[in-house]
């Protein structure tokens, strides 16, 4: 089973400047794929290494756009039926503020880490596909 690759990311404890949703997946990109890619929204977004100073007020600093704008330098938006293993997930509020972000790990599941828990890997039910606001894969990654 494809999931058992992300077991070593599972458990860790959410802290805004270590490990957050946003650093998880940047590990796992790092990692699995010896990809860069999220340096180029990080420095676009100027937060450093996707680790928010401000704890959870970057999701004021920022909006939807802003995140999508700097993902569309290094990805491609996609749909939901077209999901495959690696697609991250922006996540929104209902004011429509970027909240959280999430890494597709196949058969309907994605990792994540929410703010005060540990990272884990969740189905990707209706309340989840809810609040999806985009979808992103990076340029040249297929499965």
């Amino acid at each position: 089973m494809t999931q058992l690759k992300y077991l070593k990311y599972l458990g860790k404890k959410h802290d805004y400047l270590n490990n957050n949703c946003i650093t998880l997946i940047n590990d796992i990109y790092k990692t699995e794929l010896k990809s860069n890619v999220f340096d180029a929204l990080w420095e676009y977004l100027n937060m450093p290494e996707g680790k928010p100073l401000d704890g959870k007020a970057w999701m004021k600093r920022f909006s939807i756009q802003d995140i999508e704008t700097g993902a569309s330098l290094v990805a491609s938006k996609v749909n939901l039926t077209d999901l495959q293993e690696y697609d991250v997930i922006l996540f929104k509020s209902g004011r429509l503020l970027p909240t959280h972000f999430g890494m597709y790990v196949g058969y309907n599941k994605f990792i994540h880490l929410e703010e005060g828990r540990f990272s884990k890997i969740d189905n990707l039910n209706d309340v989840w596909r809810g609040i999806i606001a985009s979808i992103w894969r990076q340029t040249g990654i297929s499965t």
